[in-house]
């Protein structure tokens, strides 16, 4: 199948995942000789101009719910060859609005979490959200193919969700921009505990939300500092700030810990810090893990369901400490901290794994499957 027109659909590029994904994945599309269209729901003209290599299409939709005309209408008048929408709602609005609008388009659906852990609890006081697994079960197979971003889960869209694997399915993981990122982590820092190279500094980058299990971060490093001297930074905002401070005050950490926000530049500090740490409780396959390994920083992760075991080989790119626990993300924290041999062991690996996410290798899986897949489904339907 000949490519020559490929459309990529998210919400917006303020910043976050997507705007990471569905950036590094245009511009590998673009370099790769196909015509690339990043279709958004909104963005600013300063927003736009972050990016000028990058062609934008705004569909002037408020939400996700009241985009599916829009999209009928994008589709009619650029007919791409394949469209690559991402997450979950663009999914199920980009399979109505291809068959509404009549064209002959294929879609390759992108899933990017771990659907019944992020709707069951990360979502479930969400009304609206409850018949999601309904949804996406009879929606997905009209898809003509599915990017999952990790083994665990293809497991759950399948196992938990029920969706009929009848359609081709294949992990491949998130792109990087490596050179984009290693530039942006030589900025110096602008935080005065870098300017002290005698105590450590641990970082993550995290939304302050349930998922990222930061509470247990935080009990992890009131161990660390009952051992050694060391700092905490969270780069990150979220709806559980107010609960977190209280926390570092009942632990008497409030004056090792500093959560100062989202912050453009995070690689800087990646790149700075003594170990990175990524506690959640599941991910999809997490971006700023490959971006931290992409600027060289020794990492400890857990074995939570998601993409982190896809990522990380436990003991060679880094530490796999038992998810939920506090105290073995502590003593894995320490153990790098302590053995500056092994903390550079992890940094010169981590940076040789993160080549296996550079966005052209990546963009050129998503051509070749969106490809195998279209075949896959015309043989299946003579």
């Amino acid at each position: 199948m000949a490519m020559k027109k490929i459309a990529i659909l998210t919400h917006d590029i303020g910043g976050g995942a997507f705007t990471s994904l569905g950036t590094a994945l245009s511009r590998g599309f673009q370099e790769l000789g196909v015509n690339c269209e990043f279709v958004v729901l909104k963005a600013t003209q300063a927003e736009k101009e972050r990016y000028p290599d990058i062609n934008f299409i705004t569909l002037n939709a408020q939400r996700t719910a009241f985009s599916l005309l829009p999209t009928i209408r994008y589709l009619q008048q650029s007919k791409p060859d394949v469209i690559f929408p991402m997450p979950w709602y663009f999914n199920i609005t980009a399979i109505w609005a291809k068959y509404l609008s009549g064209i002959n388009s294929k879609i390759i659906i992108g899933e990017h979490n771990i659907i019944s852990l992020e709707a069951g609890i990360e979502h479930k006081n969400k009304l609206h959200l409850q018949s999601l697994p309904m949804l996406m079960r009879y929606t997905y197979p009209y898809g003509d193919g599915l990017i999952a971003v990790s083994q665990d889960t293809i497991a759950d869209l399948v196992e938990k969700i029920k969706v009929p694997p009848r359609i081709p399915m294949q992990v491949i993981f998130n792109p990087i921009d490596l050179d984009r990122v290693q530039q942006l982590a030589k900025k110096p820092t602008d935080h005065p505990w870098f300017l002290d190279s005698e105590t450590p500094t641990i970082v993550t980058v995290a939304r302050l939300a349930k998922q990222k299990q930061l509470d247990v971060l935080l009990r992890a490093f009131a161990r660390v500092v009952k051992i050694m001297p060391a700092r905490l930074l969270i780069l990150g905002e979220g709806p559980l700030r107010s609960q977190l401070e209280s926390l570092c005050c009942q632990l008497q950490i409030e004056d090792r810990v500093a959560m100062p926000g989202y912050d453009r530049n995070p690689y800087r500090y990646m790149s700075a810090c003594d170990v990175f740490v990524l506690a959640s409780a599941w991910e999809g396959c997490p971006i700023a893990l490959q971006e931290a390994m992409a600027c060289g920083a020794a990492v400890v992760v857990n074995d939570a369901p998601g993409g982190s075991k896809d990522l990380i080989e436990h003991g060679k790119h880094g530490m796999m400490v038992a998810a939920g626990d506090s105290e073995a993300l502590a003593a894995g924290m320490l153990q790098i901290l302590a053995n500056p041999e092994l903390k550079q062991h992890y940094q010169t690996q981590a940076r040789k794994r993160a080549r296996d996410f550079q966005y052209l290798k990546i963009a050129q899986q998503y051509l070749d499957f969106a490809a195998a897949s279209v075949v896959s489904q015309e043989v299946l339907c003579r």
